[in-house]
């Protein structure tokens, strides 16, 4: 079932996040994966990465507007990451649920990435940035090879207030009554790094890989007390 984006937003500010899923599991042989790249490190020129992040001018006249702390992550490819993050994106319509789970999924599913490549001793291939203030932010000494660029931005925090009808109230209670979310925007790009050579990505609100909310905060609805039957004195 297809569900339209504006009530996938009610209803995920209306307390229906689910907890993350489980990331992707560890590659087959991710020792000789991290090998590779750091003996491609060792021997070869380093290759740098650029990226820029900018909002498109609304004006024929006006220039991009720069997005400024845009978080960038640059990690070895793995066609399993990127399968785990496909498989994320292509389930992002297909139910509330799928699409309030979005954001954890991506973040569990790069951080597991990310300590796996730690335990097989290849922490120092992570590399991670914020882009600056002219919406920039560049990586050198990058290992010639494919890598896999991860980025995102958070925007739009909003608080929502929700009544519920009593019977939905007390067969729900933990369901959030006032929710503050905010959306997160996200870019993937695979990119060659060539030995002494830049590599350029940009990252406008028109090439965006993904969009979802990020619920922040939701009180429960709180528990009503059980209701008296004529004639009996009220329960204390």
């Amino acid at each position: 079932m297809r569900i339209p984006r504006a009530a996938r937003v009610v209803l995920a500010v209306a307390g229906l996040l689910l907890t993350a899923g489980s990331g992707p599991a560890a590659e087959p042989d991710l020792a000789a994966l991290v090998a590779a790249y750091l003996k491609s490190g060792g021997e070869q020129a380093p290759g740098v990465v650029t990226a820029r992040a900018y909002v498109e001018a609304t004006r024929p006249t006006a220039a991009p507007a720069p997005q400024p702390d845009v978080s960038v992550v640059l990690l070895p490819y793995s066609g399993q990451l990127e399968a785990e993050l496909d498989a994320v994106k292509a389930g992002l319509r297909d139910s509330v649920g799928a699409y309030t789970r979005a954001v954890a999924r991506v973040e569990s599913t790069r951080v597991d990435y990310e300590r796996a490549l730690v335990a097989a001793g290849g922490g120092a291939l992570v590399r991670s940035e914020r882009t600056d203030a002219q919406g920039g932010v560049r990586l050198a000494d990058v290992p010639p090879g494919d890598w896999l660029l991860l980025a995102w931005r958070e925007s739009g925090h909003t608080g929502k207030r929700f009544k519920l009808r009593d019977q939905d109230a007390k067969r729900y209670p933990q369901v959030p009554t006032n929710v503050t979310y905010s959306i997160v925007t996200y870019w993937r790009s695979r990119i060659a790094v060539r030995p002494a050579q830049t590599v350029e990505v940009t990252m406008s609100d028109r090439n965006a890989w993904m969009t979802a909310p990020r619920q922040e905060s939701g009180n429960p609805t709180p528990s009503r007390p059980p209701a008296t039957q004529p004639g009996l004195p009220e329960r204390r």
